[in-house]
């Protein structure tokens, strides 16, 4: 199963994460395609609750298409029964099917959290959780805290600018895909990728390749017998000519042989 390793640049220092699509492949899929697009690239951690969680997934692009596709909501996925730990990344949601590009990591163990149907991990921290608790807390969003308003986020990037300067940000992040593929003959465990890129396209000039390849030496096995009843066809040739010509010899020493006797009879 498909895995992808999303590496980040933040204010806080950088931290690596590790997204599993067999946890959670509707939630795989959307999070991975919005980190390929760049889509929290300058967004903030706009809710930092200590011991709890670190939330974002409000994002500052230009490009509608792409805000549009992030506020499409996708289909809940059953859990498999992973805990949270610190690290845990899951979506964040408010009813059935109502993951879009929210996202958050978890900073401890809290019983309620995986007790929605939305709250189903997609992956984990990996490397720099250190640098994941750094990211300033201003508390709980309104009304649990005074921190971000997360529907005034929406308005730009200069509502936290102006109101919660301390707020950290991604700066930028860079994803590869883990691809697994079973194949009969070719056992490819994993392939990586660094141009964001899946590998369905390598994949099939391989295969083709493999196709066009096997024919060939098909034809060559085939051929390689009647490559042999040719030389031995040669071989019975040339026995056969050597043979011709001793008889045709032999033929004409018993000719001559004969013509001897017959003039011997004659004169006696």
């Amino acid at each position: 199963m498909e895995e992808s390793i999303v590496r980040c640049k933040t204010t806080a220092g950088t931290f690596a994460m590790k997204l599993n699509r067999a946890w959670s492949p509707n939630g795989y899929d959307r999070a991975v395609e919005l980190f390929e697009r760049h889509f929290y690239d300058g967004s903030h951690f706009f809710r930092v609750v200590k011991g709890f969680l670190v939330q974002f997934g409000i994002s500052y692009s230009e490009d509608k298409d792409l805000q549009k596709f992030a506020k499409t909501t996708i289909p809940d996925d059953p859990p498999k029964g992973i805990k949270f730990k610190p690290g845990i990344i899951s979506f964040a949601g408010s009813s059935d099917n109502s993951r879009d590009s929210h996202l958050f990591i978890s900073y401890g163990s809290a019983k309620s959290l995986g007790t929605e149907k939305w709250e189903t991990p997609i992956g984990e921290v990996i490397e720099g959780m250190e640098n994941v608790e750094k990211f300033y807390s201003y508390g709980d969003m309104p009304p649990w805290g005074e921190g971000p308003d997360q529907h005034k986020i929406y308005s730009g990037p200069n509502y936290i600018a102006d109101n919660f300067p301390k707020t950290d940000k991604f700066i930028k992040c860079r994803t590869e895909r883990l691809n697994k593929i079973d194949d009969d003959d070719n056992k490819i465990k994993v392939v990586q990728k660094k141009d964001h890129v899946t590998d369905e396209e390598h994949f099939a000039a391989a295969r083709a390749q493999t196709a066009k390849e096997a024919p060939d030496s098909t034809v060559g096995r085939l051929n390689s017998p009647s490559k042999a009843l040719q030389g031995d066809n040669a071989m019975f040739a040339g026995v056969g000519g050597v043979l011709l010509l001793l008889i045709g010899i032999g033929l004409l020493i018993l000719r001559y042989i004969s013509s001897r006797q017959s003039k011997a009879s004659k004169s006696s």
